[in-house]
């Protein structure tokens, strides 16, 4: 199991892109369509982290038996990075 960090919301999005390429390069495009609609939600505003979570964590589960262990990983990592950050809004 490799070790994920973050410094900031730059190393996420980076983390995140990493996936969506995994995603796109194992031809789950579907998938890859569901996680960057969920980060339309994105607005600047609480409520948009919020909905962006809910839509990735729901598109997550639905698709998990799909992914690889390796990309698992990287979504539930980066579902806990939101979830403690959101937590200390």
């Amino acid at each position: 199991m490799k070790e994920y960090s973050l410094t900031g919301w730059k190393d996420y999005w980076e983390l995140f892109d990493e996936l969506i390429e995994q995603l796109d390069s194992d031809n789950k495009i579907e998938i890859t369509t569901e996680f960057k609609e969920a980060q339309r939600y994105l607005n600047g505003l609480t409520d948009g982290w919020y909905d962006f979570k809910n839509a990735f964590e729901k598109s997550h589960k639905t698709n998990r038996h799909k992914l690889t262990v390796q990309q698992n990983e990287i979504a539930d990592f980066l579902m806990k990075a939101l979830n403690e950050s959101l937590k200390n809004r």
